[in-house]
């Protein structure tokens, strides 16, 4: 191997690999979340969020469902005492819900959060199916999964897959795999608009909640040497087919993004989400003006409604992957299955140059969406969950309390989803909602402060340990 293409693998390592850690949870069965669920509670003394700031209320759930008039039966009452209560939180990209070796402890984490949907752009759905039963449930996260996605000949995230989580993420919870064991399965290599329908085929029958493509460096595509390093996707000529294939299917199509041109080829043909904000991941510091968005750019996404997810905390575990060509690599950083031992590297875990020109961009692109009104969802893709993704962005200072509020437990859960009446506090919406110690809106950190979680009219126990 070339030392540039081992540099290109290298800063591949960690495109798809999420974290995982466990958390305690309380109940008679300690691998298990403890759950209450009488068939109707009335919840008093709470200050409830209305989507501008708190106000008191009586709420009950019957059924399942919030309701503001009280049943002719309330099998339990709450007093709140005060508590702040908002929507739950949602998860717009991450991958680490995939198999059995590590889906209690995703559960857990997630819940424990107060994050109770999650969207998984790309995985293994032979091993996923194996969780379905753990998944979708009152006691449980609510999960949509891609079922991996498409990309082209020597794309992302091929080499990822074969090279690299073949050996650190999957040999200890699967055995040996081949390199062409992924094929079809992590991804769907096409070419052609015959190897794309042939491919279709497939993809359907594994039953996806939505279809995932992989644009990276659309302006170069067909050429050898280029500024990516190596780093191709799909061919952006058979996007309005896949388009064209996943809406006539009643499915929506994702696109994961590198760069601006990515990005606006991906508006052209009528995508339904944008997966990470350009600028999330640069292979070197001099991508960064391919990675700006422009007026015009920040205009359209706005105006035709398609949501961005963030992914700003991505390139904090990739710092450590960014050595310079000939530079060995270091595994050690892998932890159990594969995760990056850690979501938060920190600045100068890599290439300090490379991490100051990625917070430049993003910071960059997500003021001018703002500034457009676009709709812009939190995901985090590497870190146990959106948890630190929403911090990140709190921390850039470009955004309200109240925006960061809204955006995590309104915009994110019902674009997750957009067919269920989540992340509102209201007549007929579902009763998933958490009560905070303090008001988000004067200091956001009190959202890691959950003194009560409630899904689905259910009552769940879970440590903060």
């Amino acid at each position: 191997m070339s030392a540039r293409s081992g540099r290109s693998l290298r800063c591949l390592a960690l495109a798809l690999v999420a974290l995982s850690s466990w958390a305690t949870i309380v109940g008679a069965d300690s691998s298990r979340t403890s759950v209450e669920s009488p068939d109707s509670i009335a919840f008093r003394n709470g200050l409830w969020f209305d989507g501008a700031g708190f106000r008191p209320a009586t709420f009950y759930s019957v059924g399942g469902i919030l309701r503001r008039a009280r049943p002719a039966t309330v099998a339990q009452t709450i007093d709140l005492r005060g508590l702040y209560v908002v929507p739950a939180f949602g998860e717009a990209h991450n991958h680490n819900v995939e198999g059995e070796w590590n889906v209690d402890a995703v559960i857990r984490r997630y819940l424990q959060d107060g994050v109770f949907y999650v969207k998984i752009p790309g995985q293994i759905p032979e091993f996923s199916n194996r969780i379905k039963d753990r998944l979708n449930r009152p006691d449980s996260i609510d999960v949509a999964f891609s079922n991996g996605g498409f990309t082209g000949p020597g794309g992302h995230p091929i080499a990822l897959y074969r090279d690299v989580l073949r050996e650190h993420r999957y040999l200890p919870v699967a055995g040996a795999l081949s390199p062409e064991w992924f094929d079809n399965r992590a991804y769907y290599i096409v070419d052609s608009r015959a190897d794309l329908l042939a491919q279709w085929r497939r993809l359907v029958a594994s039953r996806p909640d939505f279809v995932k493509v992989y644009l990276v460096c659309s302006e170069f595509f067909g050429q050898t040497h280029t500024p990516c390093r190596g780093r191709r996707g799909l061919d952006p000529t058979l996007l309005p087919d896949i388009v064209s294939l996943a809406h006539s299917a009643g499915r929506t199509v994702s696109a994961h993004v590198e760069t601006a041109t990515d990005f606006r080829i991906a508006l052209e043909v009528g995508v339904d989400e944008i997966t990470h904000i350009p600028g999330w991941f640069l292979v070197d510091a001099a991508m960064a003006p391919r990675a700006r968005l422009s007026e015009v750019d920040a205009r359209l996404v706005a105006e035709r409604g398609v949501p961005v997810i963030t992914t700003t905390v991505a390139s904090r575990a990739m710092g450590p992957m960014r050595t310079e060509p000939g530079e060995p690599q270091d595994h050690h950083q892998f932890g159990a299955h594969g995760h990056a031992a850690s979501h938060d590297q920190g600045e100068g875990a890599g290439r300090p140059e490379i991490e100051r020109a990625e917070r430049e961009v993003q910071v960059a692109n997500l003021r001018l969406l703002r500034r457009h009104g676009a709709k812009i969802l939190i995901g985090a893709d590497h870190a146990d969950t959106s948890l630190p993704e929403a911090l990140n962005l709190l921390g850039m200072g470009i955004f309200s309390n109240l925006e960061l509020l809204r955006m995590w437990a309104e915009t994110t859960p019902r674009a997750i989803f957009p067919a269920r009446r989540l992340g509102r506090l209201d007549e007929g919406f579902e009763a998933s909602f958490l009560a905070l110690e303090g008001n988000p809106l004067d200091d956001f950190t009190r959202v890691q402060r959950i003194r009560l979680r409630v899904k689905a009219g259910r009552l769940l126990h879970i440590s903060d340990r």
